[in-house]
């Protein structure tokens, strides 16, 4: 019986790790995490995304892409960033495939 219910509870916590990334999009205001935020040492992309709740939460790229267009020229409002979502070390990632500023 001991057996069974470690084997049923390996499945269960297992289950989330099978499960395919998935690709979103998000809006936001698009800045530099270093220089319009001061949280980190280096040039790195951010995303600002408004939530349901009405909290900001920030989104650190994991690649710059179109850092001089979007990113590090103070902030561009209606950003569309495409990518998977991940959290790491309490921080909330993307690993952005597109960038693009939202048509009117």
């Amino acid at each position: 019986m001991k057996k069974l219910l470690i084997l049923i509870a390996s499945i269960a916590f297992s289950l989330p790790l099978l499960a395919e990334d998935k690709e979103v999009t998000l809006e936001g205001t698009g800045l530099c995490a270093k220089c319009s935020l001061g949280e980190a040492k280096k040039c790195t992309n951010a995303l600002q995304v408004k939530g349901k709740d009405g909290k900001v939460k920030t989104y650190l790229l994991t690649k710059n892409l179109e850092h001089g267009a979007y990113f590090c020229q103070g902030k561009t409002e209606n950003l569309l960033v495409t990518g998977v979502v991940k959290k790491e070390d309490g921080k909330l990632l993307i690993v952005p495939t597109a960038v693009k500023e939202k048509e009117s």
